[in-house]
């Protein structure tokens, strides 16, 4: 395995999706060049494209991926402690942090005051090889990689995002089992919290309109029209107005609403009265992204799962196909669908 001197990317040029070849400067210390196995078109990717979410020029596509190490300095180490060496398997997050900054050492590394996101940054720029729609990606300092687990690609890809951030929504609830939990939207990210929670013993009753995206939900997983009043607690990640009104309006007193599906500003209005939320004391939280912490738990859990791990990608189309990738994925023909360079 040599170390890769140029990568091919799907990147996002004066409102264009294409296919673009670039030249890889050599690596600095502290950063690990992979070859991408299997990466995966994202929902958010869909919104970049559309224009929905903001864009710098030249946007290198993807942030969920997994691969095999081309290069990397003789001791580095993964997020566990253990030895990262050329051709070893590899997932990693798409989030790159300072790790010393206010909201990192407040556990915020997410919200990072230098923060930077893999798939939402410019080619044309350090570390060039940033979109993981790609056949290399370079991993810089302030990356969490883990080695991977003895789990296929197509069950893995999404421990980049989708899984770490469904772990960091089942953290936000609290250690202890739920008993009635209601998740709104089954897409991805719905699938896996509702599988971690079931998981731990809780009761799932999952709101999801869309009948093809139930086919994805795994045993133990009630589905229903409309969540009942007085849950436990309520995980909204539709990303709709109604979807948030039916996550609060189900929550019973005293309970938690965890918001994570609306991430583009200005895309959902919805009115709230206040004393709604006061008078039955409900704790409300966001959840965007995620810490290292949920990666890991995230790897870990899937690791626990094996072959019964959620299946969320559908076709799987070569690189030089990307476009027919990402429109299969505006369909939504899976919840995820594959690219393989």
């Amino acid at each position: 395995m040599k170390a890769p001197t140029t990568f091919t990317a799907a990147v996002l040029r004066d409102g264009a999706l294409r296919l673009e070849q670039h030249v890889l400067p050599p690596r600095s210390q502290g950063e690990i060049d992979v070859d991408v196995t299997l990466a995966a078109v994202c929902g958010s990717d869909l919104h970049t494209v559309s224009g929905r979410r903001a864009a710098d020029p030249g946007t290198g596509l993807g942030h969920e991926a997994v691969g095999r190490i081309a290069e990397a300095d003789d001791d580095a180490i993964d997020a566990r402690g253990a030895a990262l060496r050329r051709g070893d398997r590899v997932v990693f997050g798409m989030i790159v942090s300072c790790g010393s900054c206010d909201r990192c050492s407040s556990g915020l590394p997410m919200k990072c005051r230098t923060l930077r996101k893999y798939g939402h940054a410019s080619v044309d720029e350090p570390p060039h090889a940033i979109g993981m729609l790609a056949d290399v990606v370079r991993l810089v300092p302030g990356v969490t990689v883990l080695r991977a687990p003895d789990v296929a690609d197509e069950l893995l890809v999404s421990a980049a995002c989708a899984v770490p951030t469904a772990a960091a929504i089942v953290r936000a609830l609290g250690d202890a089992p739920q008993g009635r939990v209601g998740v709104v939207g089954g897409g991805a990210v719905g699938t896996y919290v509702a599988q971690m929670l079931i998981d731990r013993g809780t009761e799932v009753l999952l709101l999801e309109r869309d009948p093809a995206r139930l086919r994805s939900v795994g045993d133990g997983i009630l589905a229903v029209d409309r969540l009942p009043p007085d849950l436990d607690a309520t995980v909204e990640v539709s990303g709709s107005a109604d979807g948030t009104a039916a996550a609060l309006r189900a929550c019973g007193v005293g309970g938690t609403v965890v918001l994570a599906g609306t991430v583009s500003p200005g895309a959902v209005h919805l009115e709230v009265d206040p004393s709604d939320i006061v008078l039955r004391r409900l704790r409300v939280i966001g959840i965007h992204n995620y810490a290292p912490e949920d990666l890991i738990a995230g790897v870990t859990w899937l690791t626990a799962r094996g072959r019964r791990a959620p299946e969320v990608v559908g076709t799987v189309f070569p690189l030089a196909r990307v476009t027919e990738a990402f429109d299969a994925a505006a369909r939504h023909e899976a919840l995820r669908i594959g690219v393989r360079p």
